[in-house]
């Protein structure tokens, strides 16, 4: 190498600046390998505090890990929402869950939560669908957040489930209540009823329990038999007024405690209050009757006084409750005089005004076995069923 080679690359050595140093982003990577560190920590202490309390109580069984979504995405917005076959419709948005077939669903912010033809469970999202197990014919969720819950028919005796569908974990799971007698005809099995919060009830085969969801334990309501609770919200109590009535029964009314009895009265055998309790819609258990008493169709009203809100019964012959998109609406599917013909519609309790919202977007038809089930399915959990035809 000759000196004026020498020269140059020692004068470009001399002039080049070192790589500038992120100093900022170095401390901020310190610190989330810090607070990873912390959060394990905390985490890891906390589960061995849950396994201490659960391995206390003999009538629950230790949390189960289940399959976790890749990467949860919010579906908090409740939109006008409907199914049809294998295909969910989300406002505009269509999320497919081929092959199966939706029976009935619910919605959870991290994603929708439905039953197939065979009661088998599913969370479907953006990024596909996975199965969580098998339910007894319905789902319960509370208005907003994460939870689901069911009853497992495939254990004696059927267990009580609540899982985080974001977190990918069964955070209850358990038999209390539920023993029976080999002798024992039940005349209503075991059901969730609501999630309100923190707070999970569940029927059992011996009444409602009202469980707390973070200690992992509960209490019966005392002086309820099965049944006698049908829904939950914003710490009202949706039951039978009389306690004991003979099946069906149908005359309900809404308080704090079910040793109330307030002069509010309801009819119906399904409830769904809205999220902070201000209304309520009831409706039968059986799609068709044959001949409809004045309780056998869904009914809305403020349960402050009692109230009912009319419904286009002029126009449709058939109303089927969908969810709340907020305190005060929800939607209904309304079915056609004559053609069975279905319109999604949005209703708005507090001033009674209606539109509708997706026309046309069905038309009624009930599997040719039984349980009759309809050919289409709202975000309620519950299958829409011809019992006696």
């Amino acid at each position: 190498m000759n000196n004026l080679l020498k020269d140059t690359l020692a004068e470009r050595a001399a002039g080049a600046e070192p790589p500038p140093l992120d100093l900022d982003a170095i401390v901020a990577a310190g610190n989330r390998q810090i607070s990873r560190r912390r959060t394990l920590g905390v985490l890891g202490g906390a589960v061995a505090a849950a396994a201490g309390v659960i391995g206390t109580a003999t009538v629950v069984r230790p949390r189960e890990s289940q399959p976790q979504p890749a990467k949860p995405v919010s579906f908090a917005e409740r939109r006008v929402t409907y199914a049809v076959g294998s295909t969910i419709h989300y406002g505009d948005e269509l999320l497919s869950v081929a092959p199966h077939t939706i029976a009935a669903f619910v919605q959870t912010d991290a994603g929708f939560v439905f039953l197939d033809d065979s009661n088998n469970i599913y969370v479907a999202d953006r990024s596909g669908t996975r199965k969580l197990g098998t339910a007894s014919w319905e789902l319960i969720a509370d208005f907003r957040g994460n939870l689901v819950g069911w009853t497992d028919p495939t254990k004696l005796p059927n267990e009580s489930v609540v899982y985080d569908v974001a977190a990918g974990r069964e955070l209850v799971r358990t038999a209390i209540g539920n023993k029976i007698g080999p002798l024992v005809d039940l005349a209503y099995g075991p059901r969730m009823i609501a999630i309100d919060g923190g707070t999970a009830y569940f029927d059992t085969a011996h009444g409602p329990y009202r469980w707390d969801i973070q200690a992992n334990r509960g209490e019966p309501l005392a002086g309820v038999g099965a049944n006698g609770v049908r829904a939950v919200a914003a710490g009202q109590i949706v039951f039978q007024q009389p306690l004991e009535q003979r099946p069906p029964a149908v005359n309900l009314t809404i308080a704090k405690t079910v040793t109330e009895k307030p002069s509010v009265r309801f009819v119906g055998q399904q409830a769904f209050p809205s999220p902070t309790a201000a209304y309520l819609v009831t409706q039968p258990d059986d799609a068709r009757l044959d001949v409809e008493p004045a309780w056998a169709k869904l009914h809305l009203a403020d349960t402050a006084s009692g109230r009912r809100i009319a419904l286009p019964d002029q126009t449709y012959s058939k109303f089927y409750f969908g969810q709340w998109t907020d305190d005060e609406t929800c939607t209904i599917a309304a079915e056609h005089r004559q053609t069975g013909v279905l319109d999604l519609l949005v209703v708005n309790a507090r001033t009674g005004a209606t539109k509708v919202a997706v026309p046309h977007f069905a038309t009624i038809r009930f599997s040719t076995t039984p349980p009759r089930v309809a050919s289409f399915a709202l975000p309620s959990g519950r299958e829409v069923i011809d019992l006696f035809a």
